[in-house]
């Protein structure tokens, strides 16, 4: 999920959209393609305003056609992102090895996001999304390596 539509915008047909997706500048884009109701709708305008996102779909230009998306959740089909090759959602760490240097130390179970990110380690445990502890992660052969992760093990 990407959104939740709260309400309308003024009498054009706006969605507001209510996100904490973190990618959102990447979701809410023109000509993006989202799921509403397991229908898909083309964004034809959108905006940030005051910690939303206001967004046209299909050119609907008039209120009286868009009310009953008030309350709904929004979606994204991934490749609509276009996230280049560095580029990762936080999902994707779930459940990749966590090794120190060359020791399995457990799965990545949780992600914390904010100013300062952070994998949960077996449940155990967090490491922080820094270079002082993360020197690769592997998607292709789902391994996050890690050094320095002797005083945050308990």
């Amino acid at each position: 999920m990407i959104g939740k539509i709260v309400n309308t915008f003024g009498i054009k047909g706006m969605l507001k959209v209510n996100s904490t997706f973190e990618m959102k500048e990447k979701a809410f884009v023109k000509n993006n393609k989202i799921i509403i109701n397991d229908n898909f709708y083309l964004i034809t305008e959108s905006k940030f305003h005051k910690n939303n996102y206001l967004i046209e779909i299909n050119n609907i230009k008039d209120i009286n056609l868009v009310l009953n998306f008030v309350n709904q959740d929004v979606y994204i089909n991934r490749k609509e992102l276009k996230l280049s090759d560095n580029e990762y959602l936080n999902n994707d760490l779930l459940d990749l090895e966590v090794y120190d240097k060359d020791n399995l130390i457990g799965k990545v179970t949780d992600f914390i996001s904010g100013i300062n990110p952070l994998i949960k380690v077996n449940n155990q445990f967090y490491i922080p999304l820094k270079s002082d502890f993360i020197i690769n992660i592997n998607f292709k052969n789902k391994i996050i390596k890690c050094h320095n992760l002797k005083g945050l093990m308990l």
